[in-house]
């Protein structure tokens, strides 16, 4: 099983996502690491814990358009696999962030116009291309008409059906929080739904029986932040869940 470490950049700074209320968020603070700038603390999360695949969720892009490029072609260029979401619309803008030259790019629920677009951005990027459902207690956290009456579950069939190879599966209302997951159910239906797409998931991971649990459910990676962080899950962990 894939170990695939969340970095929220907000203000140019790592902060600690919690519950997905964006306006609480402060700068990380961290047993693991000593700094909150991306590129340092990201280099030695690498050194302490051997992680290479970073999910970035560049909130300054999402929020305000405010990328923080400069930070995406330094970390490329030290050999980090890069899943990058910020704040992408179209699939014009998703095609440029693969400019960068980054793993896998992400068009998340939250910004993504439509459906349509999603469609287009998995014929012109195949599996370059990653689908975050987003939620928030359950629900589809967009505010486009076409998908917020949508169950996630009719979200997410729509988006395999447009093509999508990889599929980010999160509840925002989860994060940081260490009291477990709620999108196993989810998982195990994206997966009856097809055998081949690679599915991430992640969101309120507390133990390593979390982990077993999307595990069993169909996933093939786990995207994780607070157990990092806290010492909860150390690279003798990370070990297990990789052999998984």
């Amino acid at each position: 099983m894939r170990v695939i470490a969340a970095i929220d950049i907000l203000e140019g700074q790592v902060v600690r996502g919690l519950a997905g209320i964006r306006e609480s968020y402060k700068p990380l603070i961290s047993k693991l690491v000593n700094s909150s700038a991306p590129f340092d603390l990201i280099m030695q999360m690498r050194e302490g814990l051997g992680i290479n695949d970073f999910y970035i969720a560049d909130l300054d892009g999402i929020l305000t358009g405010q990328r923080n490029e400069h930070l995406y072609s330094s970390l490329v260029k030290e050999g980090l696999r890069i899943y990058l979401d910020a704040g992408s619309k179209t699939s014009i803008d998703l095609q440029y962030l693969m400019s960068f030259k980054v793993f896998k790019v992400v068009a998340g629920l939250e910004t993504i116009e439509s459906i349509e677009e999603l469609k287009i951005a998995a014929q012109m990027l195949g599996s370059s291309l990653v689908f975050s459902l987003d939620m928030k207690d359950g629900k589809p956290f967009t505010t486009k008409k076409e998908m917020i009456l949508n169950s996630p579950h009719t979200i997410m069939v729509d988006a395999i059906d447009a093509g999508v190879d990889n599929l980010f599966i999160l509840d925002l209302a989860k994060v940081g929080t260490g009291k477990g997951t709620s999108t196993d159910c989810l998982v195990a239906k994206a997966r009856a739904k097809s055998e081949e797409i690679f599915i991430m998931a992640g969101g309120g991971i507390g133990n390593i029986q979390d982990v077993m649990g999307l595990k069993k459910a169909g996933a093939n990676a786990v995207v994780l932040s607070r157990v990092l962080h806290d010492g909860t899950f150390d690279k003798e962990i990370l070990n297990q869940i990789s052999a998984l």
